[in-house]
């Protein structure tokens, strides 16, 4: 299946591996060393401060991009922008490795700027390899995933165990070294797959005055669609902001993490969802493939009902461990709550993230693809995390078996909403920017 798959994707996502593997390798780390004793290598924080630490983190980081991806599409060009934004990550991840208080604020305000250039645009390069209505590019995104995820996996598994023998400060230096490999990744990349895709624009006078946006009728039908998405959205990234903050802290305080005579760091359990997705991803891909070559439909809003439906039941088997918290908050439970908990959630990762992705490439301008994927995070991404924050500090004052609750209902709703607008949708990503006349007489109405 992967030889279908461009050689320039299997690159990008060989990169992007590398830069999540030392972004998720931070995430874990981030709210167990800023909750520490200083006697334990940490900051002292309360866990309110904690948590409000990684939702501001993991929300910068998505707010970012909004102006990355239009940096990278009309001033830096595409691969500069990959090149500096890992270059600022790198410098980002030592200053966490190498100083105290002083160095968290300088390295997380680096990462964030890194992070800004390089995450909308190496997604929206990906893009560039397919025509706007290949359906292989959905496959393509699927492959893009898995690379994330192994890297999603690698980080905190490495970073939990250089912590549990060396320290915080170390594991750290382990996600520089992967921005180290990236740029390197990259480098061969530039030489040997890309091809065209990402060249760097004209040199042109800079002019960082918001560009005026012109666009047809019926572009403005598609963002109006594309941005819809990505509200609805911000219910499941409220659950996805849970696992480097909450469900971490639950991991360390509240699971039996004993294995014989060895203890199992907290921060294998947040990498835990990732070996499911890099197991899952290539059978969604294969499978994508076969869908494409049929007369079968699993469209867009299918699959991100699916993903919602699967996110609800993922929370329901977390109900039990919350309850037995809230009646008792040193309650230490089984693994198996958050086994099956991040078994669920990857499934509806896989059939969420990737095709939002794809969705900004197929519904948006192609010159604007970097800033929709932009605009994704900044909506959905960034807000859903800083939700997922107050989210967090929420539940150590009030009853966080009702919020778990509450955001199981707004699953299943948004889930029945997508499956509502399937054909409307699909109506959208199907037709070509022709006269309004020439529309279909359902999207022709509502014009």
């Amino acid at each position: 299946m992967l030889k279908k798959i461009p050689k320039g994707v299997l690159a990008l996502s060989s990169v992007e591996m590398w830069e999540r593997f030392s972004f998720y390798s931070m995430q874990a780390l981030l709210v167990l060393y800023a909750s520490a004793t200083t006697l334990q290598g940490g900051l002292g924080w309360s866990e309110a401060s904690a948590l409000r630490l990684t939702a501001f983190y993991g929300s910068f980081m998505y707010v970012s991009p909004i102006l990355g991806g239009i940096l990278a599409d009309r001033v830096l060009g595409r691969r500069n922008a990959v090149n500096l934004g890992a270059v600022l990550m790198c410098i980002g991840q030592l200053c966490l490795a190498f100083f105290a208080t002083t160095g968290l604020y300088i390295g997380i305000a680096l990462l964030i700027v890194g992070c800004g250039l390089l995450k909308p645009t190496i997604s929206a390069m990906v893009g560039e390899f397919y025509t706007e209505h290949d359906r292989r590019r959905e496959a393509a995104f699927t492959i893009f995933y898995m690379g994330i995820n192994i890297g999603g996996t690698l980080g905190p598994f490495l970073a939990g165990s250089v912590n549990q023998h060396y320290g915080y400060h170390m594991g750290f230096f382990a996600g520089a070294l992967g921005l180290v490999v990236a740029l390197v990744s990259f480098a061969i990349a530039n030489k040997n797959s890309l091809r065209d895709v990402g060249i760097r624009m004209k040199k042109k006078k800079m002019n960082l005055r918001i560009p005026q946006i012109v666009l047809t009728p019926l572009e403005k039908r598609r963002i109006k669609v594309y941005l819809t998405m990505c509200v609805g959205n911000i219910v499941w990234n409220i659950v996805y902001g849970l696992p480097y903050g909450l469900l971490t802290l639950y991991a360390s305080k509240n699971i039996v993490r004993t294995l014989g005579s060895y203890t199992i760091p907290a921060e294998w359990y947040y990498g835990l969802y990732g070996v499911f997705i890099v197991a899952l991803c290539p059978f969604l891909a294969a499978f994508y493939h076969k869908i494409a070559d049929s007369e079968k439909q699993f469209t867009l809003s299918h699959k991100l009902a699916m993903g919602y439906f699967l996110v609800s039941i993922g929370c329901l088997i977390l109900l039990p461990m919350v309850h037995n918290i809230v009646l008792n908050p040193t309650y230490q439970g089984s693994s198996w709550y958050l086994i099956g908990f991040y078994f669920f959630f990857s499934m509806s990762e896989l059939l969420t993230v990737p095709v939002l992705l794809s969705a900004a490439t197929r519904l948006a301008p192609k010159r604007y693809a970097a800033a929709m994927v932009s605009a994704n995070m900044l909506i959905s991404w960034a807000f859903g995390a800083y939700l997922a924050g107050e989210f967090s500090v929420l539940t150590i004052n009030y009853n966080a078996e009702y919020l778990f609750w509450g955001i199981i209902a707004a699953t299943v709703f948004f889930g029945i909403l997508h499956l509502a607008f399937n054909r409307r949708v699909e109506a959208l990503c199907q037709i070509s920017d022709q006269p309004i006349d020439d529309l279909p007489g359902e999207i022709a109405s509502e014009r």
